[in-house]
């Protein structure tokens, strides 16, 4: 019975010393009084023109009827079963990959599906160099 008691009392010692020593260092950490290093405002404007270009890129290929859409409903309407792989680097660079489920990403088929993609792409007035499309039927990663 007396090892229950203290085992008990024990754990509320540790715990009132990790609560306490939690909140003495949460304490101390906002004391030091440092502010923060300032952005230069060259460095600012390129942030925000950054932000605005991913909101730009997202915007464009993941809105309702947007690019991505428009392809894969192309994609579905002939009878492909698939996954999409998309990295977004910045509007110049973006990487998409199709693995295919139902069919083998033989070169006639990786050609209509890059057909399709392309259309798209020219549909959208977007520019086809940005743009780097794999065709595969493995999931073997984005091998870009």
């Amino acid at each position: 019975m007396k090892i229950g008691k203290i085992t008990l009392i024990g754990s509320i010692i540790i715990l009132f010393v990790a609560t306490f020593l939690f909140f003495n260092n949460s304490l101390t950490k906002g004391e030091i009084g440092e502010t923060p290093p300032s952005i230069s405002p060259e460095k600012q404007a390129e942030k925000e023109k950054k932000i605005k270009e991913v909101k730009e890129i997202q915007t464009l290929l993941y809105q309702e009827s947007g690019f991505l859409e428009q392809v894969s409903s192309k994609l579905k309407e002939k009878s492909y079963v698939f996954k999409m792989l998309l990295s977004v680097y910045s509007k110049d660079d973006i990487r998409v990959k199709y693995i295919l489920a139902n069919k083998e990403a033989t070169e006639s088929v990786q050609e209509e599906v890059k057909s399709i993609f392309y259309e798209s792409v020219e549909k959208n007035n977007l520019d086809s160099n940005s743009f780097n499309l794999k065709v595969s039927d493995s999931d073997d990663g984005p091998d870009w």
